[in-house]
């Protein structure tokens, strides 16, 4: 296909008024796509640039080709770059970037902005492969003070996308450090004479800062770094202001080590004088320097406490600043929006959220001067004044000692229950937030005889007035049940027991309205579920008439003719069944025994539900209400199986979507419900589920869950998983010698889940085979060498539930093979100290230093064999 064609295709996608013309547009370009990427991904990169095509055209050129070479899902986005590496030639890339390039230069703002974005995606790929080598210089040449503003613009734009993609560690730009300081610099300095040059290189700079490090540990570049920005924060224009304390928020949670000269100097006057500024954002933004302070003093403090040793050093910059910097957070917290229903973030907000970082950060040193601005404030004539007074004494409650502010709730509790009244809406959910914090935070301040009934008073009240009042009131609602059926004291649950009929006749009344503005009905299920989930004999009753409503709710939802409504009110219709589902599978699990009676018309329910043409806003809700259903029933659920597998195994292919996860998880509920009888389903089912893990498309959170599945399904059939064992295990040892893709937290997490998948995988088979020992001795090594892994990582020897079920394999597997055949594998020294650690972590459940205990003995009885 032409170039000329292709590019009417892409006017097509986004400029033709007829929706036929753009889906079919659509169509065709995925498929030139999956036909020839090399040919489609030339002709894009050509479309760029050709002025003939229209300005919309082409910067959809650019992006759909960025949007062929990157994605947010990790999976997807290594499938890209190994298409891009051995799909495209190296002649056809130097062709491609220098097109890209030439679109990043371009006099179109527009499609300058797509241009750094697929550059930056070409640039992801390449760089860490050693190619490209001259891009960071052509950056460099791009921003040199003799550029046009557009140039060194979209290059300092680009080179913000590049650091944005790359991972903190990725050696390839740390290893270009200076030169992508030199470009940003370049820009950001207060010679450059374009706003938007000066704008667009502070905000690359913030994502930059993470490859520096190197620049940042030399004096001379640190120095001159700090003065660019500094600078910056005194520049006439607010944007280019508030983007520079952005950066110096960055700078002191990368750099807190270097930053106490610095602070002394000029930023500690420098911040306090502007967070007085008029211009709302600015002052926000310096708010915001303060609470990073704490952040990182805060992590600072728990490394010391946990690592004595540390080399770490705390200069307590939050504490020795409260004099001053305190009371003008207190004053922020005036500067509220004039409209009570406006949530945009503002520099009041900035001012709670910082305030409560202090009480982590400083504890009881802020308890007196926070005191003493609500005891002048809280009954103010001007509701200003009496919203920061409650909101100040709500951000307090976590940090300083907790029998402290007991005294002091005590004191506080009546003026602010009366406040549930006020004239003000912002005052009155203020204080339903206020004793929602109470109530999660000091929970042992609210006297049950003494101030239990009023806070539930002013909770009903709440219930009853604007939907941000609700939303808090519930939320409140839901703190007060958790935390004191929680506590170990029959009284506490007993109190919160008598107000159940009130609170659940008064949730019913909000569940019934026929909107969710500010989420209060949802808040209203939510708080429902709550009771529901906490509830015990002594209170069925109550429970027994939620379950009633939420059925009955539940039915008329599905007598709506959804083709007739609205986009607004099918989106309403399908938040509020999913509201109902949530508490009817908590009422389910809460009362087991009463469920068959009715299980029937739940299943037909749920499948006229799964049945409707577009069920994906409900259907992960449906699934867990009959994964409970399955649990009550235990193997009486066999009957609805055949029937409901269709909808099973379809959300199980649907990789790419969240459904899949939830349909592996039902099938864990289903085969521990159905026990060995799963056995007649588990063909249908294992066979599906290997498929999934290495299907091209599934998201990666699939992986662990799958793997787990895998161990209950053999638990539960015994013998009967021999057939799948092979394959399992192929599975489980590819997974236990993957590695992170990088070094973010999120990547480790990740890696760490699927090993504890792996382990999860493991003790099912051992628990199902254990009458089959031959079958599984050509794994027992493998098995073992999984067990050292775990034993010798860190982040899972000092999980207890890990460490209960590593342990508690290794005795399982001794107690398979009594006749000595593995006997080597006991006399390895990691076993020893594996045991003897967990035996000994006083950390650790009893349940698990037993678990230790007998894995010990039976580590004893392989090695006398």
């Amino acid at each position: 296909m032409s170039t000329l064609e292709v590019a009417q295709l892409l006017e097509n996608t986004i400029l033709n008024v007829d929706p036929t013309v753009r889906l079919q547009s659509e169509t065709t370009l995925r498929r030139l796509c999956n036909e020839n990427f090399l040919q489609f991904a030339g002709i894009l990169s050509q479309i760029i640039n050709d002025e003939t095509v229209k300005e919309e055209a082409r910067i959809l050129s650019a992006l759909t080709l960025k949007n062929e070479l990157t994605s947010k899902d990790s999976i997807k986005k290594q499938q890209f770059a190994t298409r891009w590496i051995t799909q495209v030639d190296d002649p056809s890339k130097v062709h491609i970037r220098m097109f890209a390039l030439k679109g990043l230069v371009c006099n179109s703002y527009r499609v300058a902005n797509a241009s750094a974005q697929l550059v930056a995606a070409i640039a992801d790929i390449d760089l860490s492969r050693g190619e490209w080598p001259d891009l960071m210089k052509i950056m460099v040449d791009n921003t040199q003070s003799s550029q046009p503003e557009n140039i060194k613009r979209a290059s300092l734009l680009a080179l913000g996308y590049i650091c944005e993609s790359f991972d903190a560690g990725n050696e390839v730009l740390i290893s270009q450090s200076n030169n992508i300081l030199i470009a940003i610099v370049q820009g950001a300095q207060s010679s450059e004479t374009s706003k938007v040059v000066r704008l667009t290189a502070l905000n690359a700079l913030a994502d930059s800062l993470s490859f520096i490090k190197n620049n940042m540990d030399r004096d001379g570049e640190r120095n001159y770094l700090m003065q660019v920005v500094c600078e910056a924060t005194q520049a006439e224009d607010s944007e280019i202001q508030v983007a520079a304390f952005g950066c110096l928020s960055k700078i002191m949670s990368l750099y807190y080590v270097y930053m106490k000269l610095y602070m002394e100097q000029a930023l500690y006057g420098l911040t306090l004088t502007t967070m007085q500024s008029a211009d709302e954002k600015v002052a926000s933004m310096a708010v915001e320097f303060w609470s990073t302070i704490c952040e990182e003093e805060i992590d600072i403090a728990y490394e010391i406490a946990q690592y004595p040793e540390s080399p770490l050093q705390n200069y307590n910059f939050a504490l020795n600043s409260i004099k001053d910097v305190l009371p003008t957070i207190l004053n922020l917290l005036t500067k509220q929006n004039e409209d009570p229903e406006d949530d945009d973030w503002n520099v009041s907000m900035s001012a709670g959220a910082c305030l409560q970082l202090y009480a982590q950060n400083c504890g009881n040193y802020i308890v007196e001067p926070v005191l003493h601005f609500v005891e002048q404030n809280i009954a103010s004539d001007n509701w200003r004044q009496r919203e920061a007074a409650v909101m100040a004494f709500g951000s307090i409650l976590d940090g300083p000692d907790k029998t402290q502010l007991a005294n002091l709730i005590h004191q506080a509790l009546p003026p602010i229950l009366n406040l549930i009244k006020d004239e003000s809406l912002q005052v009155k959910e203020t204080v339903a937030w206020c004793l929602g914090r109470i109530a999660d935070l000091v929970i042992f301040s609210i006297d049950t005889q003494e101030h239990l009934p009023n806070v539930i008073q002013a909770c009903l009240i709440g219930l009853q007035d604007h939907p941000k009042v609700i939303t808090n009131s519930a939320w409140t609602i839901i703190n007060l049940v958790e935390q004191l059926t929680a506590a170990n004291d029959n009284s506490s649950v007993l109190a919160i027991y008598n107000f159940y009929p009130v609170l659940i006749d008064s949730l019913l009344k909000v569940c019934n309205r026929p909107d969710n503005d500010f989420n209060c009905r949802a808040s209203a299920y939510s708080a429902l579920s709550t009771l529901v989930q906490c509830s015990s004999e002594q209170v069925l009753e109550s429970i027994t008439s939620v379950s009633s409503f939420v059925l009955d709710k539940l039915g008329q939802t599905m007598t709506f003719d959804v083709g007739n409504l609205t986009t607004v009110d099918k989106q309403n219709l399908e938040e509020l069944q999913s509201n109902v589902l949530t508490v009817l599978s908590s009422c389910i699990l809460k009362n087991p025994s009463q469920v068959s009676g009715v299980s029937d018309l739940l299943m037909e329910l749920f499948l006229k539900l799964l049945s409707k043409g577009d069920t994906t806003y409900v259907e992960d809700d449906v699934f867990f209400c009959i994964s409970a259903l399955a649990i009550a029933l235990g193997p009486d659920f066999e009957k609805y199986l055949e029937k409901f597998s269709p909808f099973l195994l379809s959300a199980l292919n649907q990789v790419s979507s969240q459904i899949s996860i939830t349909a592996v998880g039902l099938i864990a509920d289903i085969s521990n419900s159905l026990g060995d009888s799963f056995k007649k389903f588990a063909p249908d089912f294992m066979n599906v589920l290997g498929q999934m893990i290495s299907a091209p498309d599934s998201k990666k959170e699939l992986k662990p869950a799958v793997l787990a599945v895998f161990g209950d399904i053999a638990t539960n059939i015994g013998t009967d998983f021999v057939p799948y064992l092979d394959q399992v295990m192929a599975l489980c040892v590819a997974a236990q010698n993957s590695t992170p893709e990088n070094s973010s937290l999120e990547a480790l997490d990740y890696n760490l889940r699927v090993h504890e998948a792996v382990l999860d995988a493991y003790v099912g088979c051992v628990a199902g085979l254990a009458d089959a020992p031959k079958a599984l001795f050509p794994y027992v090594g493998t098995i073992f060498q999984f067990l050292q892994y775990l034993a010798e990582e860190p982040a899972l020897n000092v999980v207890d539930s890990t460490a209960r079920a590593a342990v508690g394999l290794i005795g399982d597997i001794a107690a398979m093979f009594p006749g000595g055949e593995i006997k080597q594998f006991y006399g390895q020294p990691w076993v020893d100290e594996f045991i003897k650690n967990t035996r000994s972590n006083k950390n650790f459940k009893q349940s698990t230093r037993d678990t230790a205990k007998w894995s010990r003995e039976q580590q004893k009885l392989q090695l006398s064999l």
